[in-house]
Order: C-alpha cells, then structure tokens, then sequence
C-alpha cells in the first residue's frame, strides 16, 4: 500500500513541475515578444523623426519625392504636405508650397512659410511578427 502511494505521490509531483516549467516558458515568450515589439515601435519613432528631417531638407531643395526607406529595408516612410499657411502677399517665387497642396492665407507675417505635414512610417512585409505603423503631423518652417 505504501509503495502504491508513494508512486502516485512522485507522479504528481512530476506533473507539478512540468506545469511549472510550461507556465514558465510561456511568461518567458511572452516577455521577449513584448520587449522585441516595444524596440521595433521604438526603432518606428526614430526613423519617423529622421523622414522629418529629411523632408524638411528636400523641401527646401525644391524636391518632391517625400518618400523615404530605412538603410536595412525594415521601414518606408512617406511625407504628405497637408497644408501651407502663408500671408497675402503670398507669391510662387518665395514660398515652399507646391502646386496641389491647400493654401490658407494667414495675417501674421512671423507665421509665413509653416506647413503641416503629415508623416507615416509602416513597416515593410515580413521584417516584423506585428505590422508597426506610425502616423505624425506637425507644423514645420522649412
């Protein structure tokens, strides 16, 4: 009777740790697909704020491709001018505004020149488990 007990004693206690062990393993997975999606996110946002900066240059420059792609292929980033605030003595020659984009006249000259601009980061096919996508809008002086 004794040795029968302690048999199915040693198999629960088998079973115990085995359920320790997966639940372990499972808080683990968990853990790293968190801490991998938090550094993608971030990666995301830091790129998001270089397409900015690159596109404030092209504007400048007089350029109109506002697409970007990160150095490894991992994201493509795409800059949209949404509008472009200038006073009423707004002519071609001076400002930065592109043909197509909607133009709000303004009063205040210190405000002459702003553009809102729209940036969205989207990660490319297959280099993450989740699709990262970041949208930002911000008003620049180019």
């Amino acid at each position: 009777m004794r040795r029968g007990f302690n048999l199915l004693m040693a198999i629960f206690m088998l079973l115990l740790l085995a359920g320790l062990a997966m639940f372990t393993l499972s808080a683990a997975r968990i853990h790293a697909h968190f801490f991998a999606d938090t550094y993608a996110k971030e990666q995301a946002g830091l790129f998001a704020d270089a397409v900015l900066e690159a596109a404030l240059m092209k504007i400048e420059a007089n350029r109109t491709d506002l697409s970007f792609s990160s150095p490894d292929g991992r994201f493509a980033g795409a800059v949209t001018v949404e509008r472009c605030y200038v006073t009423q003595s707004y002519n071609d020659e001076n400002a930065n505004c592109k043909k197509g984009v909607n133009v709000t006249l303004i009063d205040t000259p210190a405000s002459n020149g702003y553009m809102l601009l729209r940036i969205e980061v989207n990660s490319t096919a297959g280099s993450f488990l989740t699709p990262i996508r970041i949208t930002k809008r911000t008003l620049q002086r180019p």
